[in-house]
């Protein structure tokens, strides 16, 4: 039961009278009982992995709790224990702290390992064998992929961290703390919560407010639109296209990128607006977890922009941490002969490399994932390397690095790189990706559409690329003036301007949508990870 089924709008019709009728207190237990029935109907055998990782969380939470409460209530009992004696317990009980938390994060990712990452392991372990002739092979397993295991695994990790580090108590009531887990808005795309932003607002049982309501169907249907009509569409077109690059002509392969640009960013947002739209209509604020990143000056400002919630978690649980640790330091320390001046950033990029290394494994279990992941990384690296000289040589040219077009030349410069990472990531292969690429200067019948024609048309085309010219413009509108949303802006517009819109909007979606047209039906982008 996928947002965009028929099944899941019943779904909704149901849950929300019923959250509102329920007591104020209990509330909570209706998105309970909803987010177990919306995750069995997904994915029922997923059901166990996610119990797994939330039982083994709250736990070890509690574990390292109690340890901290009985070392205080132990220092409070006996006032008179020397300094010396209460530094040695303290030592001693974090390192039993720590050790929980790592057995906690090993147990957790060891079953994201096997789940997502044993075949991918055991085909590079075949490929060595292979190398040096060897004729063993090891087989592979089939069985499924835990849904949204890769988001509730990183959510999971951090609520442990924090908990350990103090910045807030455990939960103690556990179908509360499953609840956060399992909330099902954000099961499958995010975004990733943080227990301290999100927790209350999701516990609290919140009371009808109207404005809310209708403010938040109104953007459900503006990501049923940005989905169903442009991504959905689009991705019919580039998802053969990438698959079968051999048969797409030059100007084809333009076009497939232009389009797939187009279907990558109404895909993530238009989930994105269904997930929070969903929340405020019941009171619930989720974090934002997209900001136009197709307006971003830079690779850096790009992904501060997409997907936000996973870059804020890399960067505050594995980026950070990784920075200061003794060897990024010792290797800041030893590196000073080389870089001199400039070894104080070695550790930096030590952690970049390794984010964005766990960053492309992250989004799949294959090598082209990997190197787009470090071809991303290496483009940050290589702008904090080279930041002193571009701002020594604006500087001697006497050059506003806020001047107008040197901002333009940065967004195209900005997408050009995006382009090629998009390939990359899209492609099965790095072979597949230069065969792509060699397409577009593909000379013989340069100006033919045979994929196009063969998929959905000319006129399905022209009426997706005229939709998502609605969505960039809106959005541009929003990049240039911030203070107020697009939802806000068009609440200040006469009623009869509204609904005519939003009469116009649902005819879009039920006639130029899947349910209208007869085309495959493509899950969300991150549906799996």
């Amino acid at each position: 039961m996928g947002f965009t089924s028929l099944y899941f709008v019943a779904f909704l019709a149901v849950l929300f009278p019923l959250y509102f009728l329920f007591p104020k207190k209990y509330r909570w237990t209706v998105l309970l009982i909803a987010s177990v029935v919306f995750y069995l109907l997904c994915s029922w055998k997923s059901i166990f992995f996610i119990t797994f990782t939330s039982v083994a969380v709250y736990f070890v939470s509690i574990g390292m709790e109690k340890n901290k409460a009985k070392e205080k209530l132990f220092i409070e009992q006996n006032p008179d224990i020397s300094k010396d004696d209460k530094k040695i317990l303290k030592a001693k009980n974090k390192k039993k702290r720590k050790a929980l938390l790592v057995l906690g994060i090993l147990s957790i990712v060891l079953v994201l390992v096997v789940m997502k990452y044993l075949n991918f392991l055991i085909g590079n372990i075949n490929a060595i064998f292979d190398l040096f002739g060897g004729n063993f092979k090891f087989s592979t397993v089939k069985w499924l992929l835990p849904l949204g295991i890769s988001f509730y695994t990183f959510q999971a990790i951090a609520y442990l961290a924090d908990v350990y580090w103090g910045k807030y108590p455990a939960q103690r009531n556990f179908l509360k703390f499953f609840l956060f887990m399992s909330f099902f808005p954000k099961i499958m795309q995010g975004p990733i919560l943080r227990y301290n932003e999100s927790a209350d607002s999701i516990f609290e049982g919140h009371d009808f407010n109207y404005d809310d309501f209708v403010d938040g169907m109104k953007r459900v249907l503006w990501g049923y639109f940005k989905k169903m009509v442009v991504a959905d569409c689009l991705l019919v077109f580039t998802t053969y296209a990438f698959g079968n690059p051999s048969e797409i002509s030059g100007f084809e392969a333009l076009l497939v990128i232009l389009s797939y640009f187009i279907a990558d960013y109404c895909d993530f947002s238009g989930y994105m607006d269904i997930a929070c739209g969903i929340s405020k209509c019941m009171g619930i604020k989720l974090p934002e977890n997209f900001n136009h990143p197709y307006f971003a000056v830079g690779i850096d400002d790009y992904w501060r922009r997409w997907h936000m919630t996973l870059g804020t978690w890399f960067k505050d649980y594995i980026f950070y941490p990784l920075s200061i640790s003794k060897f990024s330091l010792w290797l800041g320390k030893k590196s000073k002969r080389i870089f001199k001046k400039h070894a104080n950033k070695i550790p930096a990029i030590f952690g970049l490399i390794i984010v964005w290394f766990l960053t492309g494994l992250w989004h799949g279990a294959s090598w082209n994932y990997i190197l787009w992941g470090l071809y991303f990384g290496a483009i940050i690296i290589l702008g904090i390397i080279f930041e002193p000289l571009f701002n020594w040589l604006y500087a001697k040219l006497k050059i506003n690095k806020e001047v107008w077009w040197l901002k333009v030349w940065r967004h195209i410069r900005t997408l050009m790189l995006l382009a090629f990472g998009k390939i990359l990531f899209e492609t099965n292969s790095l072979a597949g990706t230069f065969e792509f690429l060699s397409s577009m200067f593909n000379g013989v019948n340069y100006w033919t559409f045979v994929v196009l024609n063969n998929t959905i048309g000319y006129p399905t085309l022209a009426a997706a690329l005229a939709c998502a010219a609605i969505v960039f413009v809106i959005d541009l509108i929003q990049e240039l003036k911030p203070q107020t949303t697009f939802i806000e802006k068009l609440n200040k517009k006469p009623k009869v301007v509204q609904w005519v819109l939003l009469i116009i909007l649902i005819v879009l979606i039920v006639w130029l949508g899947f349910y209208g047209q007869g085309l495959p039906k493509f899950e969300f982008g991150y549906v799996g990870f």
